[in-house]
């Protein structure tokens, strides 16, 4: 679908019509009005009362004729005090990052067209996407990154390529509208954006030409160009209209061109966002689902739309990483989700808590930096730092935390819901231990691009295992898996297998089982688990006649021999296969057709 220009009027902004310039202000007090400045100059121009007759409720909305939009910027007043438009599609606030400010930001009245060309929607599916978290500054800002626009927009448009190279379809934003990054209250930055902001404006901090809204627009179309999607975080306090939301939603969706939102707070009106006509087909994504009724939600087509958010399945696989007890019930379950009404966002690392290298490095947080004496950010991380804390020169740990971290992938990639990694993730970025970083803009936040090249076998391994999700359908299917034959192949949609085929063993101290995966045209898919510290047999059972296991990928380097065959005599039994798997190794198998060797005899004829 093609949007260059819309008909539908968002009645609460500053917007130039053919009289004039329209501006809104919310207040209940009677002394109220607008104070035009010259753009250049910054010298007050006009001061403009709201008259009574202006007034609806509590808004006003005057209409001002004579208004030069692109030499003009303005403020409101109430009474004796200045304010800022929070409604503004635009904010004079580029040069301030991370500074205090002496008096309000100025606004800009915007109304400038924008060439979509045949920009469309990509309307991808949950099951087939793959997500990627971020941090518009901390994804670019560092001179490692080798962008010209560091830390914005601009700057992420020229990372696409790396994004698109590992398989990735909707980039998340965290906080991108432009809010006060320095807070008063805290004496503090506030990196993350999780505050109230001036909703309707991408963030001018993220801009490096200057126009925060045609970079942002240029960067979408540049996504929609690779059939790549956008999400983007909206954090709204409690007591926020729950109208307004839906009005600044639609705006991003008419206006920028918008996949998906993840709305974030405790007072989100999701049933009116789900059922709203213009957000239709718009993925709506949130971390409490509880209020939904489904049966009233349409879906465009088959796609759904409601996208959820949780700890569910990140704790559970994190602590089966790290081989604790009594995981293996809770992760098979977690796995195996995969609900028909919404999609599930299945994760390990998220801008809350260790990034992946992280988890794997300390076995607690370090947040001195914060400057909370290390009373802020979670204690329980469920991580293990491989035998040291912190960065080691020991090849043994080194080479035991990517393998753990390769491990983390497998365990992704073989969940049934939407896999989503926290930025750098792809090639072990470290926060240095902390897991709560909300107010520190450095080196900590920022991405050091060097490791792509170092940790280059991480993100290789990623791409492997993203192609082998995206060639086995039942490994991105869009309903659960049932354990019943509803193929007519001879096998069920899924099955649980330990070191006996066709029963999982789930006893507390078990670390170890083997999912099998069958398609609908009998080609079966079997992941080997084994989290023990130990090496552990797992049966694989007997695949079709005709037909040998054949190890495709591993997160053990050692086990490099890609036609090692499971179904060789040795180890065989009537029903069963068994392979050793070595501790802490995910192997993957699949069913691959029988050689047939010929007689010596034969093999000698020309």
């Amino acid at each position: 679908m093609n949007r260059n220009r819309s008909n539908y009027i968002f009645p609460l902004i500053t917007q130039v019509t053919a009289a004039g310039v329209r501006f809104c202000l919310e207040t209940s007090s009677s002394d109220c009005g607008i104070i035009l400045y010259d753009l250049k100059s910054g010298e007050e121009l006009r001061k403009i009362a709201f008259e009574s007759s202006d007034r609806i409720g509590n808004l006003y909305c005057k209409t001002v004729p004579d208004i030069d939009p692109g030499k003009t910027s303005y403020l409101y007043y109430i009474g004796k005090k200045l304010i800022s438009d929070k409604r503004a599609l635009r904010l004079l606030s580029g040069d301030h990052y991370g500074e205090e400010l002496k008096e309000p930001l100025k606004a800009l009245i915007y109304d400038e067209d924008y060439d979509w060309e045949d920009d469309s929607f990509p309307a991808l599916k949950y099951e087939d996407s793959f997500w990627y978290l971020l941090h518009v500054r901390g994804f670019t800002r560092s001179k490692s990154s080798g962008v010209k626009g560091k830390g914005t927009f601009s700057g992420m448009a020229e990372k696409l390529d790396h994004l698109q190279s590992i398989g990735i379809t909707t980039v998340e934003l965290q906080p991108a509208y432009d809010f006060e990054d320095w807070d008063e209250e805290t004496k503090r930055l506030n990196y993350w954006g999780y505050k109230p902001g001036f909703y309707y404006a991408p963030k001018a901090a993220y801009a490096y030409t200057g126009d925060p809204v045609r970079e942002f627009k240029d960067l979408v179309k540049a996504l929609h160009k690779r059939n790549m999607e956008i999400c983007m975080q909206f954090y709204f306090a409690e007591d926020f209209p729950e109208a307004e939301i839906l009005e600044i939603l639609r705006y991003w969706v008419v206006n920028f061109h918008v996949d998906a939102f993840h709305l974030m707070g405790m007072n989100i009106p999701m049933r009116l966002v789900a059922s709203d006509p213009m957000l239709a087909g718009t993925k709506i994504l949130s971390d409490h689902i509880e209020s939904i009724n489904f049966d009233n939600i349409r879906k465009p087509g088959d796609r759904r739309v409601i996208g959820y958010y949780s700890d569910d399945f990140r704790y559970p696989l994190r602590k089966l990483l790290k081989s604790d007890d009594g995981q293996v019930s809770d992760v098979l379950a977690q796995l195996r989700s995969n609900p028909e009404e919404y999609g599930r966002i299945n994760f390990f690392s998220s801008y809350r808590g260790f990034t992946l290298m992280d988890m794997v490095s300390y076995d607690r947080k370090h947040n001195e930096e914060n400057g909370e004496d290390g009373r802020d950010g979670s204690d329980y991380n469920f991580s293990w730092n491989c035998g040291e804390e912190g960065p080691s020169r020991k090849k043994k740990v080194k080479d035991l935390r990517e393998k753990q971290i390769r491990n983390a992938y497998s365990l992704l990639m073989l969940g049934a819901g939407t896999p989503l990694i926290f930025m750098g993730d792809e090639f072990g970025n470290s926060q240095k231990g902390n897991n709560n970083p909300y107010c520190i803009d450095s080196q900590v936040t920022w991405l050091d691009w060097k490791d792509e090249e170092k940790n280059s076998g991480l993100t290789s391994f990623l791409r492997q295992l993203h192609d082998l999700r995206k060639n086995h359908s039942v490994l991105h299917c869009d309903k659960e898996l049932y354990m019943t034959d509803t193929s007519g192949t001879g096998f069920p949609e899924i099955s649980y297998h330990s070191d006996t085929a066709w029963r999982v063993s789930a006893e507390y101290y078990s670390r170890s089982f083997g999912i099998m995966l069958c398609e609908k045209d009998g080609r079966l898919l079997y992941a080997a688990v084994n989290m023990n510290w130990e090496s552990t047999k797992l049966a694989l059972p007997r695949p079709p006649k005709g037909f040998d296991w054949n190890m495709i990928l591993s997160t053990d380097p050692a086990l490099t021999d890609k036609k090692s065959v499971a179904s060789d005599t040795k180890n065989a039994s009537r029903d069963q296969f068994e392979k050793v798997i070595p501790g802490r190794t995910v192997v993957f198998y699949e069913t691959v057709k029988t050689e047939i060797k010929k007689p010596a005899a034969e093999k000698a004829v020309k």
